[in-house]
């Protein structure tokens, strides 16, 4: 194939409106971002120079890439739309290039982005999350509380609380059986403790063990017990979000011992693990599709080509969310949740791109 300069042009185009509106969008989020948070920020004690190069240059980095497929498509919609109005595109295909031939440097353009986002959504971005969420930990909402938690500590050790407070630490409704094989062991029971959020001490005012016996039980009382247990508290509970920080060996890692305690969060964290494959290969569908919607001058002008790739836009996220709660709520396959968004719409690309001007 012979690289043209009508190839150069059209990626020069390509790639220089993605990083104009990837810029114009980002600065519209940190603004918006920033007018929220500010208060929280300043009272948490932040400084400002890290509120910029370590919060909201990450920030721009994970909601850049996060949504970097819709940036690409809204890209393409508004230079080809320009393109066929200013009467562009009709004198090339009556030149004889033909349709197919005008879609491969749209084709170069979205390879480049498509690779740059993989390297970055796998091995970038996992470090510049964890900067990020860090700085919230620290300066922002850093105290997460939970209710009704369940989870499998070891092979024969389950643990359950009722209710935690971030902020002060405190846990209502303390449980921990132990078991072997299927006779119960004991129990530790608590209506009230407290755990050191960095360490693996644990506070009870009131610890009752019960110990299953043959025959009869034994129940012993303790009051003000401070002990050391083989688990932490962040162990248990932490941020849904903690897995943006994670490199792909470390979410494997995580999901394996998150599957051990029975945790009911797997599909969430399996639906971020296969998002980092799928949202890249999204760039090629949306492409063809903008580039099949756009290339032909409508009678409206630009405002209609951007409508319909804005409603288009809308439909995709609207599927990715709809599948993704599917697989939270339902149990749909995470995998399939999260490709199956894209193998509707690479349907829709082939039959809007059959339907372009030729």
């Amino acid at each position: 194939m012979i690289f043209t300069k009508l190839d150069r042009f059209i990626i020069k185009k390509f790639l220089g409106t993605f990083v104009f509106i990837l810029i114009l969008l980002m600065m519209i989020a940190m603004v918006f971002d920033l007018s929220e948070k500010i208060n929280d920020f300043l009272a948490g004690g932040a400084p400002w120079d890290e509120i910029i190069f370590v919060y909201y240059s990450n920030f721009f980095l994970f909601y850049g890439f996060q949504f970097i497929y819709l940036i690409n498509f809204i890209s393409v919609i508004w230079f080809t739309s320009k393109m066929a109005n200013n009467t562009e595109i009709v004198p090339i295909l009556s030149a004889g290039v033909s349709f197919q031939r005008l879609l491969v440097p749209y084709l170069i353009a979205s390879s480049i982005l498509v690779c740059v986002t993989i390297v970055m959504t796998n091995y970038v971005l996992p470090g510049s999350n964890k900067a990020r969420l860090e700085f919230e930990a620290e300066y922002y909402n850093s105290k997460a509380s939970r209710l009704n938690i369940r989870a499998r500590i070891s092979e024969n050790e389950i643990l359950y609380f009722r209710n935690y407070h971030g902020v002060t630490g405190d846990i209502s409704d303390f449980s921990l059986e132990k078991w072997d094989g299927d006779s119960l062991e004991y129990i530790l029971y608590a209506n009230k403790a407290k755990a050191d959020s960095s360490t693996n001490m644990w506070h009870f005012d009131i610890l009752e063990t019960r110990i299953f016996g043959e025959f009869n039980d034994e129940v012993i009382i303790s009051q003000n017990v401070d002990t050391v247990l083989p688990f932490k508290i962040k162990d248990i509970v932490f941020r849904s979000n903690v897995v943006e920080s994670m490199n792909n060996t470390e979410l494997d890692e995580f999901i394996e011992k998150e599957r051990i305690k029975g945790s009911d969060q797997i599909p969430l964290y399996l639906i971020e693990k296969y998002k980092r494959w799928a949202s890249p290969f999204a760039i090629f569908i949306l492409t063809i599709i903008g580039m099949s919607v756009s290339s032909k001058k409508a009678r409206g002008g630009l405002g209609v080509n951007i409508a319909i790739g804005l409603a288009i836009a809308v439909a995709y996220i609207f599927a990715m969310q709809m599948t993704s709660v599917a697989a939270i709520k339902v149990g749909f396959t995470p995998f399939l949740a999260v490709w199956l968004p894209n193998i509707i719409f690479a349907i829709i690309a082939v039959f809007m791109y059959q339907r372009a001007p030729k």
